[in-house]
């Protein structure tokens, strides 16, 4: 029995050597399974990384319905003409937060592009309008709940 284990041992070791050579061929072929491995590995991060984005929050502020525009770190609240909007205060050219408001319009301080308090484009770079985000009016009317 030892030395049956001892031939097919000898014979593992053997074929396995020959296997192993260094060639081209296995290069190639380990190559090719490390690259392999690394797209799976970069797909299930964006994978991830797209789950993580997609999580929608909501944040609570102060509301006041008599102030036209509030600037707010990630969203802006309009009051014009008895209605209420809640738009993305990042502009829709590269993302740049738009925090001013000039002759009624509102204004990206990166490129220059300007928005109606509807939300459209009045002035380029920025092709489409800004995101429109949804809202609740607390009861009391004094907070406001918005989901981004």
């Amino acid at each position: 029995m030892i030395e049956l284990t001892k031939l097919v041992f000898s014979q593992f070791i053997s074929v396995s050597v020959d296997k192993n050579k260094h060639t081209r061929r296995n290069f190639l072929r380990a190559g090719f399974a490390g690259l392999g491995v690394g797209i799976v590995a970069l797909w299930g991060g964006m994978v991830f990384r797209q789950k993580e984005i997609g999580i929608v929050k909501s944040i609570t502020v102060p509301y006041n319905p008599n102030k036209e525009v509030s600037f707010l770190d990630e969203f802006i609240i309009i009051n014009s003409d008895g209605i209420t909007n809640v738009f993305s205060s990042r502009c829709t050219h590269l993302g740049c937060k738009i925090n001013h408001l000039q002759n009624s319009e509102l204004q990206c301080p990166c490129h220059g592009s300007s928005f109606m308090l509807d939300g459209s484009v009045v002035k380029g770079p920025a092709l489409r309008a800004l995101d429109k985000l949804e809202f609740e009016i607390g009861e009391t009317r004094d907070r406001i709940t918005v989901k981004v």
